[in-house]
């Protein structure tokens, strides 16, 4: 069994510890050992079955094998803490796919460092970077692109051909239509239905998606 932790302790972390256990029902690969959290004051703390167990600045230090992610639901903060982690070359990103997902495996591509949660539907053709969550119950289509340190939330739908670039987070229920390109740092709000290309750093809200106005 390969070591690994998760990076955070909040909730969608003790989510990726269920997930864990899931695989390991399939094949039993991971021995779990608990969270890493940036407070020290939190070494020690319960966390579901688990508890926090060190620091980032541990994981730095580390000279011998192991696997981690990132159970942090914030795009910024997730490209943060990989750009600090890849210092070191004992460290590696796994990939934990949910053993339910449906997929023409053969045909999508994976970077590193990704979580695809149960109940997800992805087609075929479909090019995933590295450092994304992929919440539950959600379906990305045909042809469809996605780069690095995003978050979609459960319930999301991108159509045949959507780009997504880096950074960008998709709220709960949200649905992009087909061919439509959304730049890095976009912001889809929850139910938001997107009709048209986003560009970089909006925020869109709304049926059809528009400029969240602040």
């Amino acid at each position: 069994m390969n070591d690994i932790v998760i990076i955070g302790a909040g909730g969608f972390a003790r989510e990726v510890a269920w997930l864990i256990k899931d695989i390991n029902t399939q094949d039993n690969n991971w021995n779990f050992l608990g969270y890493i959290e940036s407070d020290r004051s939190r070494i020690g703390q319960s966390c579901g079955d688990a508890f926090v167990i060190e620091t980032d600045e541990w994981l730095l230090r580390q000279e011998k094998e192991l696997y981690l992610v990132i159970g942090i639901g914030n795009p910024q903060i997730i490209d943060r803490i990989r750009h600090k982690l890849v210092q070191n070359k004992y460290l590696h990103f796994t990939n934990l796919i949910h053993p339910g997902v449906l997929s023409d495996r053969n045909r999508c591509q994976l970077g590193v460092g990704n979580i695809i949660c149960a109940g997800n539907i992805l087609t075929t053709d479909i090019k995933i970077g590295s450092f994304n969550i992929l919440n539950l119950a959600s379906t990305y289509g045909h042809d469809v692109t996605i780069g690095d340190c995003c978050v979609f939330n459960p319930g999301v739908n991108l159509s045949g051909g959507v780009t997504v670039g880096d950074r960008c987070l998709l709220g709960t229920g949200s649905l992009v239509l087909e061919t439509l390109t959304l730049g890095n740092d976009v912001i889809v709000g929850g139910g938001a239905v997107v009709t048209k290309n986003v560009d970089p750093g909006l925020c869109v809200v709304g049926i059809p998606a528009k400029p969240l106005v602040r």
